[in-house]
């Protein structure tokens, strides 16, 4: 355990946030909870209507499904595939989906097998209570002490963010248990985290700033176990399904690259609240939104590396690298704000037992950002991205005097 680490252990780093905040963010949480409550019996009658629960679910259950049913053609040509998840989940929905691509590599489908024979609500439900236990363990086991792992299981499991991804059957909580757990091992066991966090590859945007973390902390074992791990996942992806998924997947995902299908932005990125959809809808071209994008990611980067450098604690460490992954994700949702709850949570659980009621405020906001999402329907959401700058500038104030210099 670092210096750092234990400081934070000695100031227990207790989240008592003060009770007007408390009693609004817990009256909103509950809000977003019923909504999910209703949607099946009244879609949209309180708040967003979400067409029903499990539609990105449906996009997950329908790949391996079909890919299990020697039918992987299907998974990679997007309107087949929509029309075929409208067929098949008619009796769930209650209108047509517009768009719904499969857009994740292979390797997502190794971790899907599991739940394949539990048909679709029943993976549905175990995946996220499955996923929401890891998440719940990974927190726990890296909290700053017994006084705070309590209240950080409950903003993270009850925020609105949570709420949203139970609701459209994502795998957030998966993300975030994934990162906790393997930058909890970085420093007494490096090759375990490199294991872990190769795992990221199955939703790609969210490892790309694995390496230049790994790199900056100059910790090459958990570097080269990361790579061992995402090549031994994409492995017994082939072996599993077959190297023609890969054969189909990696010309598909360069052409989206390079030449973006136009559905798949109307009705997916911009829907999204990530930093081209925010800069798009604030009037941007594409061209120049993509590039404010490759702007925020190259920030996400070097803050990172920033962090990496230095001799912050774990927890703090961990809030830049959740923050920088949201920044610098080229798609996310507002489940993906998981993600910034737990990174300020580490921030404020860094301040020690005194925290400003201006920390709390900055949380408050983060919380509340996916109730007023997506940006494409909530103009005041598409300055979100500027809260996770914020708050990863606030926790790399303490790393600049703290950056480990390299030795001649």
């Amino acid at each position: 355990m670092s210096s750092a680490d234990a400081a934070i252990d000695d100031r227990q780093g207790l989240l008592r946030p003060p009770t007007a905040l408390l009693i609004v963010g817990l009256v909103m949480s509950v809000y977003v909870w019923v909504i999910l409550a209703t949607t099946v019996p009244y879609p949209g009658r309180i708040g967003l209507d979400y067409n029903t629960l499990g539609t990105d679910w449906m996009v997950f259950y329908g790949a391996i499904r079909s890919v299990l049913d020697g039918n992987a053609s299907l998974v990679f040509d997007g309107d087949r595939f929509t029309a075929f998840l409208n067929a098949t989940f008619a009796d769930w929905l209650s209108k047509p989906l517009e768009f719904r691509p499969w857009a994740y590599p292979p390797t997502f489908l190794v971790l899907l097998l599991p739940f394949a024979p539990l048909g679709f609500f029943g993976s549905y439900v175990a995946f996220q209570v499955v996923s929401a236990a890891l998440m719940a363990a990974a927190l726990r086991l890296n909290a700053a002490g017994p006084g705070s792992s309590g209240v950080l299981l409950v903003m993270a499991l009850l925020c609105p963010a949570s709420a949203i991804n139970v609701m459209d059957g994502q795998a957030v909580f998966l993300v975030v248990a994934l990162i906790v757990a393997g930058l909890g091992l970085l420093e007494q066991r490096p090759v375990l985290c490199g294991l872990t966090m190769g795992l990221l590859t199955f939703k790609p945007q969210f490892c790309i700033l694995v390496p230049p973390a790994l790199i900056a902390a100059g910790q090459w074992r958990a570097l080269w176990a990361a790579g061992l791990s995402a090549l031994a996942l994409a492995v017994a992806s082939g072996l599993i399904f077959g190297w023609d998924l890969w054969l189909r997947w990696l010309p598909l995902m360069t052409e989206n690259l390079v030449n973006p299908d136009a559905k798949w932005i109307e009705y997916g990125r911009l829907w999204g609240n990530s930093v081209y959809a925010c800069a798009s809808l604030l009037g941007a071209p594409q061209r120049l939104a993509s590039a404010i994008q490759l702007l925020a990611t190259i920030f996400a980067a070097g803050s990172v590396v920033l962090a990496f450098r230095s001799r912050l604690s774990t927890m703090e460490k961990t809030a830049v690298f959740l923050a920088a992954t949201v920044l610098a994700a080229p798609h996310s949702g507002p489940y993906d704000q998981v993600l910034l709850v737990v990174a300020a949570a580490y921030w404020l659980m860094a301040q020690g037992r005194s925290q400003p009621l201006w920390c709390w405020t900055l949380m408050f906001m983060i919380w509340l950002v996916p109730i007023i999402s997506p940006p494409l329907l909530f103009a005041p959401s598409r300055l979100a991205p500027l809260l996770t700058v914020t708050l990863i500038v606030l926790v790399l104030r303490r790393a600049v005097p703290m950056v480990k210099l390299p030795t001649r």
